[in-house]
């Protein structure tokens, strides 16, 4: 079935990534903006002398000689699948809407909906804990080329662009000096309760990493020949312009992803691809099904904790 791209699409169908996100319908997990949604970065020089030149033709300074050469080093060498694989265990945290409880939330959307409490919570439990959050590059550097990472290694990611990511959560991270991915997706940009194109701007110029959410949060899982381009290409260019830069990651809607999708996420230009289930990561292309946990304000420090390496 291929999609119209000038129509919001978010179909909450069969997804099967875990029991909050399949109770949950379109209306809560778009919340009170979805009707917004669907109306739709001296000194002066003194002249240097110039060496008078000696009978021989060579300068009174001394012969000329040759910059030594800069020692050239090779750029890493990608691992086997198999060594990939092995990597692949970093923690990698997934939350969604950072903000308040409101009276139109379900339990679906409030298990998905973390106060800014609970969030600076759970980042403070982690630190306190000894894990090391580190940035989504280190953690695709690592399962591609074995680059070392710290003792514990955890990753913070947000999915979806509601609002209270620039908020909220920006403001904590920034305190607690942690860097964090956020997966948009384009489609909401500047509506109501959802971030807008500067906000954007100013997460990637404050030291946070952009990934791309699709246009629309349709899953890969159901994409027809013409949606590939509206869905994987089309938000990474947007995204691009707004920031300024390449950009190379990319989080399936809803973690659900088949191997059906992995050549077409490969040439949109991905680097690397995130899930959000206890799927197993692809045997033969680990990068573009690494996992997440889906993160729950049901949660408290210790229930945190317990999902996590020792």
């Amino acid at each position: 079935m291929t999609m119209a791209p000038r129509s919001w699409r978010l179909r909450w169908g069969d997804v099967d990534i875990g029991g909050s996100m399949r109770a949950m319908g379109r209306r809560e997990f778009l919340g009170a903006a979805a009707a917004g949604a669907l109306a739709l970065a001296g000194c002066t020089s003194q002249p240097r002398p110039q060496p008078t030149s000696s009978p021989s033709g060579t300068s009174a300074t001394g012969p000329a000689t040759s910059p030594a050469a800069a020692p050239q080093t090779s750029p890493p060498s990608p691992g086997t699948p198999a060594e990939m694989l092995a990597r692949a265990t970093v923690p990698m945290l997934c939350y969604h809407r950072i903000r308040e409880f409101t009276e139109q939330d379900g339990p679906a959307s409030r298990s998905l909906t973390c106060p800014p409490e609970l969030l600076e919570r759970h980042l403070r439990t982690l630190t306190g804990a000894g894990l090391q959050p580190v940035s989504s590059t280190q953690l695709v550097d690592h399962v591609e080329f074995g680059t070392t990472l710290p003792p514990r290694p955890v990753v913070i990611s947000f999915d979806d662009a509601s609002a209270g990511h620039f908020t909220n959560a920006l403001p904590i991270l920034q305190r607690l000096s942690m860097p964090a991915i956020f997966f948009v997706m384009t489609v909401v940009l500047d509506k109501p309760d959802w971030l807008s194109r500067d906000q954007v701007h100013q997460l990637d110029r404050a030291g946070m990493t952009i990934g791309v959410h699709t246009w629309d949060h349709h899953p890969v899982t159901g994409y027809g020949d013409a949606d590939w381009a509206t869905q994987l290409q089309a938000p990474k260019t947007e995204l691009e312009q707004i920031v300024g830069h390449g950009l190379d990651l990319f989080a399936y809607p809803y973690g659900a992803w088949n191997t059906a999708a992995l050549p077409h996420v490969q040439q949109a230009g991905y680097r690397a691809a995130f899930q959000l289930s206890d799927q197993p990561v692809d045997p033969q292309q680990p990068l573009l099904a690494l996992r997440r946990l889906l993160m729950s304000s049901d949660w408290d420090e210790q229930a945190l904790l317990s999902r996590l390496p020792a």
